[in-house]
């Protein structure tokens, strides 16, 4: 990844999927459950045994699950593994400066479309830029 600046959307969007609000379970036995999959299934799609399946989701819980399991579960149950590291406050993300561009068109034409053109692309600037 470049050291662009994150998309806040997506930042926020990411915070917001940290665990499965309200469930008590981690996101492999709520996707299970929520796609009426038993973990014999799930693990016959993996090739464990049904045990680890339930040893799986117990350390999902508790944070002791590899990224390599995860990325076989998603798998298994047709999904994208996501991982980020999120910052907890932006303070350290480089923000970009809106740019506004000027060309010679500007240059000549009418004051108040200069003006209006110049405060147009400095609103998208800032929007783009999650200002």
């Amino acid at each position: 990844m470049s050291e662009e600046t994150i998309d806040p959307a997506v930042l926020n969007w990411l915070k917001q999927l940290k665990s499965v609000p309200g469930t008590g379970m981690g996101w492999i036995r709520a996707i299970r459950t929520r796609r009426s999959i038993q973990g014999k299934q799930l693990a016959i799609k993996m090739q464990v045994s049904p045990a680890r399946i339930s040893v799986l989701e117990k350390d999902e819980l508790r944070g002791a699950v590899t990224l390599k399991m995860m990325q076989k579960a998603a798998d298994a149950l047709d999904c994208t593994f996501v991982y980020a590291l999120i910052p907890k406050s932006q303070q350290h993300q480089h923000q970009a400066k809106p740019r506004i561009h000027l060309d010679s068109a500007h240059m000549k034409g009418d004051k108040g479309r200069q003006v209006a053109d110049l405060q147009k692309q400095y609103e998208r600037s800032v929007y783009k830029n999650g200002r």
